[in-house]
């Protein structure tokens, strides 16, 4: 269900990781970051428990406390700004699972994120995203340093995860940009590339995926851009794809990083309103 509303929106954000994962502070540090950035609305968002215990998924046995930890914060809050429990879930090629769905009647929202590819080789997954040789090794294995076969199997997976799942946020759907500064391993205006990108995103049009504006690549210092790209804008405002504002926080000082930048970028590219969570809601707010 969606509401329409048309006043301008106060800060919000939904993508919040902590260091009960790969992030850093207490939850309650974080609410209280927010509160003094003048915040109505936080989401929070672990990776969500995971079948290894990598260092950067949250552990199952902490998943008890960061529910019942979030529940209090609620209440002492409440007044003060909305509080949201939610999950960033995985998905897994070998299997097709959303790593995180057994959470789903436990969390108020769910973001799912392509990170990870089954290394055929070792028979284990590793991180597009993460340490550099994770990557390489991923490129020299399982795609012969093909980076166009690599790139097209990323875009493969989110569609295949859009079609299978159920969620609330697609995660920074062109992650796979970020070990390419200066387009050492491919150039996103080639003609391949953007095939790969107008196919998936016409898939996620199709199955009514709520994007998320992804400010994370940026702060952390790993892009120059948001994720998706100016490019993938223009063409998610053209297929209609609504879309959230999200820092991908890992610390409480990035919460609202680039924020009016990427306003701005939205209204550029034609946005009038993102959507956000109001009572437990998503509904439309302006941003002009």
């Amino acid at each position: 269900m969606i509401f329409f509303m048309d006043t301008h929106r106060d800060l919000s954000n939904y993508h919040t990781h902590c260091g009960l994962d790969d992030g850093h502070g207490t939850l309650e540090e974080i609410v209280q970051k927010a509160l003094s950035k003048g915040f109505s609305s936080l989401g929070f968002s672990c990776h969500t428990p995971f079948i290894v215990d990598d260092g950067w998924h949250m552990r199952k046995e902490d998943f008890p406390y960061y529910i019942e930890e979030i529940h209090r914060l609620k209440g002492v809050y409440k007044d003060r700004i909305e509080l949201y429990a939610g999950l960033e879930f995985d998905y897994l090629e070998e299997t097709g699972e959303l790593i995180g769905s057994e959470y789903r009647d436990m969390i108020d929202y769910s973001i799912a994120s392509v990170h990870l590819m089954f290394h055929k080789k070792s028979k284990t997954y590793l991180s597009v995203d993460g340490p550099i040789d994770e990557f390489t090794t991923l490129l020299h294995d399982n795609f012969s340093n093909d980076i166009t076969a690599f790139a097209n199997h990323y875009y493969s997976l989110q569609e295949k995860m859009v079609i299978a799942h159920k969620f609330d946020i697609l995660g920074h759907c062109d992650l796979i940009k970020k070990h390419n500064k200066e387009y050492i391993y491919f150039d996103p205006s080639t003609s391949w590339y953007q095939k790969a990108v107008n196919r998936f995103l016409k898939v996620a049009a199709k199955h009514h995926t709520r994007i998320e504006v992804n400010t994370g690549g940026m702060a952390r210092g790993a892009t120059k851009e948001v994720y998706p790209s100016p490019y993938m804008l223009s063409i998610c405002r053209d297929l209609g794809i609504p879309v959230t504002l999200n820092s991908d926080a890992h610390e409480s000082s990035q919460l609202d990083f680039f924020f009016s930048g990427a306003d701005d970028l939205l209204v550029q590219k034609g946005y009038k309103s993102i959507d956000v969570l109001y009572h437990g809601f998503w509904q439309e707010v302006s941003i002009v």
